[in-house]
């Protein structure tokens, strides 16, 4: 079982690398320049890996962005196979990354609920 683990997460680390370098070495879209892959996730038995992305200075296109690189993925899958020694190389599904977001928005609801247990003091 630990071994399971640890071939998945070098697994995970190897494609999250190989698909950052693609993404700003040979991908020529210019609007997945500003994307960032924070992680990836492989299921056990590595058929599929959950790919999450993040956009600097453009959250408001999240959906755009997962659309196009949806579409890539054919390519970056074939880039993806020379570097990565699979069998089977995984089904790429690509999620936008709301932790920042939602790290924030705990943060605000935080404060504000620090603010109004001071006032009712």
């Amino acid at each position: 079982m630990p071994n399971e683990f640890a071939i998945n997460k070098k697994v995970e680390v190897k494609i999250q690398r190989i698909l950052s370098e693609l993404l700003s070495l040979k991908v020529s879209d210019p609007r997945l320049k500003n994307v960032i892959i924070s992680e990836v996730r492989v299921t056990k038995d590595i058929s599929t890996a959950k790919v999450y992305f993040l956009i600097l200075n453009q959250q408001n296109k999240a959906k755009q962005i997962e659309s196009i690189l949806r579409k890539a993925t054919g390519f970056l899958k074939k880039e993806m196979s020379a570097q990565l020694n699979l069998k089977k190389l995984p089904n790429l599904i690509f999620i936008y990354d709301t932790k920042e977001q939602d790290a924030l928005y705990m943060n605000k609801l935080i404060d504000k609920t620090i603010m109004n247990d001071q006032k009712n003091k």
